[in-house]
């Protein structure tokens, strides 16, 4: 009696060609017991394809073989396709096993050493491989047909779920407002992949396996064009039937047509902070920073016209121009008794129209819960046989529409629930500091330039070794305004909060 080795494949989890795992064992061991074949191991492929040799439990197989000590004469197999779906490695894999004397076997097929048995393999061996490209061929005919109608036939990308197994996409309540809060963010142009990764995690933002977002995965998501309702794969680009999350306008705002606000871009060199921030208030050019070397090869940084046309143009040692810098952050920072009153204007104001954004929340809250109550009844409509599946995915899906959009409405007034007095306190922890925060910022250069940029909302200008603008935002500019003899309770212009839209 020789010994063999059995090897079962299916390519799913379900059965193929109704040949499940068990019934190829089943017959492989039934054969093997009348060619009176020891069966000394069997091994079990579960879901993966015979395209290549890189299968697990087949290169076990194939290894088993190798050792001398198994003496493994015969390699059983239901069918050829079960062992190879490509030619050229059919013939590798069995030259292989030639040479440690095992014959492949199959069950259901006149294959053998002999001429006849020979040519049977071999036109077996290129059916399955044709079998397998014409499987492939009309996969992909038929998601190219699907594709042709709308449909998103991979897996649902973040942000999208799918109702049921070969639904369309839809709109995922958790993850979709997320991705449109990105997309606004990022088109504000104020972040970086990194800096925008940041935000939404900060604000609960959790992918389907539980990560935190990144650069990386912010990066992939601001350039697919599946959120704004577009297929673009292979050589095809179409307009998706299913909701997008985002319109085509902000797409492309955020990719090739995005505007960036008037602020100093982020520097490639985090040296020189001030680097296009401040500009010449003689000429209006800005003024750059570099690096010179000495005679010693001592590298000496300054601050300078970008050319030096200018009458005013000079160079300014970094360190010096950088500290006239800190001087005139010291000189804007409000003051406490600003501070002091500011607050109490706000919150009082706050108080006021926290009643109101209550209320509404509170409105949104019960159209949602009436939403959900009909969603139920269309399952109940659907289980007693009132509604056809095409009726009831049709209201389903319109349903749940109609709860994406009240809670991204929901996510919207949410913002302003929140503790004012610790937001406050919050802020103002860095413009009470303001030229401190800004030193601290030192090792952090992107967000040293966010915070430029919440201090000024445009260039600053430079002449005679002094910084001076107008251009400054709120909290600065009413500071300068304030007159410190007037009554806290008078309301100072342009800080009342704002209703929601």
């Amino acid at each position: 009696m020789k010994n063999g080795i059995i090897y079962c494949r299916v390519s799913s989890a379900e059965q193929v060609d109704g040949t499940s795992l068990e019934s190829q064992e089943k017959v492989c061991r039934e054969y093997a017991k009348r060619e009176n074949i020891n069966v000394v191991g069997v091994f079990i492929e579960k879901g993966e394809s015979a395209k290549t040799a890189n299968r697990t439990e087949y290169i076990k197989a194939i290894s088993f073989c190798s050792e001398k000590k198994n003496a493994v004469s015969y390699f059983i197999v239901y069918k050829i396709d079960r062992f190879s779906r490509n030619q050229a490695d059919h013939i590798y894999i069995r030259e292989k096993l030639k040479k440690y004397k095992t014959e492949l076997r199959s069950v259901t097929e006149p294959i053998g050493n002999d001429p006849m048995g020979k040519m049977m393999e071999g036109i077996l061996s290129t059916f399955a491989e044709f079998d397998n490209n014409v499987r492939t061929e009309r996969s992909v005919n038929g998601m190219r047909e699907r594709l042709k109608h709308g449909v998103w036939v991979w897996q649902a990308p973040l942000g999208y779920t799918r109702t049921e197994k070969g639904a369309n996409l839809s709109h995922d309540a958790k993850l979709a407002p997320y991705i449109l809060l990105a997309f606004n963010e990022y088109a504000k142009g104020i972040h970086t992949f990194a800096s925008l990764a940041e935000f939404l995690n900060v604000r609960g933002f959790v992918t389907r396996t539980g990560h935190d977002s990144t650069a990386t995965l912010v990066e992939k998501m601001i350039k697919n064009p599946i959120y704004a309702g577009i297929i673009k794969v292979w050589d095809m680009e179409i307009k998706g039937s299913f909701e997008p999350i985002i319109s085509e306008q902000l797409y492309y705002q955020c990719n090739g047509n995005r505007k960036r606000q008037n602020i100093p871009r982020l520097a490639k060199n985090p040296h020189f902070p001030l680097r296009k921030l401040v500009v010449c208030r003689s000429c209006s050019r800005p003024i750059t920073g570099s690096t010179s070397t000495g005679h010693k090869g001592v590298k000496y940084p300054y601050y300078h016209h970008h050319k030096q046309t200018c009458s005013c143009a000079k160079f300014i040692p970094k360190e010096y121009f950088e500290q006239l810098f800190v001087e005139y952050l010291e000189s804007i920072t409000p003051s406490e008794k600003f501070e002091k009153i500011f607050k109490a204007v706000v919150i009082d104001i706050w108080k006021n129209n926290y009643k109101k954004f209550d209320e509404e929340n509170e409105q949104i809250r019960k159209e949602i819960s009436n939403f959900e109550i009909q969603r139920q009844r269309v399952f109940e409509l659907h289980q007693s046989g009132i509604y056809d599946d095409e009726d009831f995915l049709s209201q389903k899906n319109l349903i749940n529409k109609k709860i994406t959009q009240k809670k991204l409405l929901l996510h919207e007034t949410d913002a302003h629930e929140f503790n004012m007095e610790e937001a406050l306190e919050y802020c103002f922890s860095f413009v009470r500091n303001t030229a401190r925060t800004w030193r601290e910022l030192e090792k952090t250069p992107e967000k040293r330039l966010e915070f430029q940029k919440l201090i000024f909302t445009e260039n600053i200008e430079f002449s005679d070794e002094k910084f001076g603008t107008e251009y400054l935002s709120l909290v600065y500019k009413l500071n300068r305004q304030f007159d410190g003899e007037k009554s806290s309770l008078v309301t100072l212009p342009g800080i009342e909060p704002g209703l929601p839209p």
